[in-house]
């Protein structure tokens, strides 16, 4: 009798299948050589820190580990789709950004150790979610955020005596089990599409959320996961594809290229958009499997993640390329 697949190893097998009939999007392999090739001491240096490579001072909060975790699936459960707001107010600054999120929710809970206690998630009401962030205006999907904490807040107290520590400690150790709770207990994770007739599994937001228990937990303690290495994916989003579409990893059709650049929305569940994201999966297991074969340097995707991110990050303003646009509330 077969063990049931695990939701990280079916993310890994369906967007390698994904990858491979995707018409819109494909994978230099040899861009892939390339990068490993060419990547430098500095970046083979926070690849090998793993956990220790995560800023841990964004996730430091007071009142204890229960709190802490509690930050973190907060954070991680309306951790999407920021770019309506992009466009409501222009380029003339203070759009909404995750840093804009993960502050507000840090400053609520280090400001009130009841602030992300279960039964306040789970009666948070349209306007709530605004004030905790003390943002100045509407955030985009607003009541779809409060749903999903106000679900989160339920599953708490219903299958965890409302504690996220003890959603995190059920784990026992294990990066994939804790992604399987995740997904068990709260339908707003479950982050999955139907491509070509085939079921395509990512779940961005649960694998983000146990990606940043260990990096906040330094890889210790309550976030110290055996099978880092081994389960966790990439985080497929916006930023990291714009990343490796700059490097020559991902080619694009030139449709998929003139719709993106003509800021035209790109449909949840379309075949593009589901390429977009199951290529970019699939290529970082590839530069895992290749830092592997060639270095012996035996990382987790989470890491390079958080590498590809950052590049991203320091050419947010500057980059030539946009993202592409999706409605969501899976990234």
């Amino acid at each position: 009798r077969m063990a049931p697949e695990s939701a990280c190893a079916s993310v890994k097998r369906t967007c390698a299948l994904a990858s491979a009939l995707a018409t819109h999007v494909r994978i230099d392999a040899d861009a892939v050589e390339t990068f490993v090739e060419t990547m430098d001491d500095a970046q083979r240096a926070v690849l090998g820190r793993g956990a220790r490579g995560f800023d841990a001072a964004l996730h430091e909060l007071p009142h204890g580990d229960e709190v802490r975790v509690a930050y973190v699936l907060v954070v991680d459960a309306i951790n999407f789709c920021f770019w309506p707001d992009h466009v409501d107010v222009g380029e003339d600054g203070g759009r909404l950004e995750y840093e804009h999120v993960a502050g507000g929710v840090r400053r609520a809970a280090t400001a009130n150790a009841k602030a992300l206690d279960a039964r306040t998630l789970a009666s948070m009401e349209v306007g709530d979610l605004q004030r905790m962030l003390e943002w100045p205006r509407p955030l985009p999907n607003e009541e779809e955020r409060v749903r999903l904490l106000r679900e989160v807040g339920a599953g708490l107290i219903e299958h965890f005596d409302g504690s996220a520590l003890k959603l995190v400690a059920e784990a026992r150790g294990s990066a994939a089990r804790l992604v399987d709770l995740v997904l068990r207990y709260f339908p707003g994770f479950r982050d999955c599409a139907v491509y070509k007739g085939r079921q395509v599994h990512f779940y961005k937001r649960a694998q983000i959320f146990v990606g940043d228990v260990w990096g906040a937990f330094q890889g210790e303690g309550i976030g110290r996961f055996d099978d880092i290495c081994s389960s966790l994916t990439m985080f497929a989003d916006y930023r990291v594809p714009v990343v490796l579409r700059e490097l020559g990893i991902l080619k694009y059709s030139e449709e998929l290229v003139n719709d993106i650049r003509a800021e035209k929305i790109i449909m949840p569940n379309s075949e593009q958009e589901i390429e977009i994201r199951a290529c970019t999966v699939e290529a970082v297991e590839r530069i895992k499997d290749r830092l592997a074969a060639r270095d012996g340097l035996v990382v987790s995707s989470v890491v390079i993640d958080w590498m590809l991110w950052e590049l991203g990050e320091k050419k947010r303003y500057s980059s030539h390329e946009p993202h592409h646009r999706t409605l969501t509330i899976f990234y």
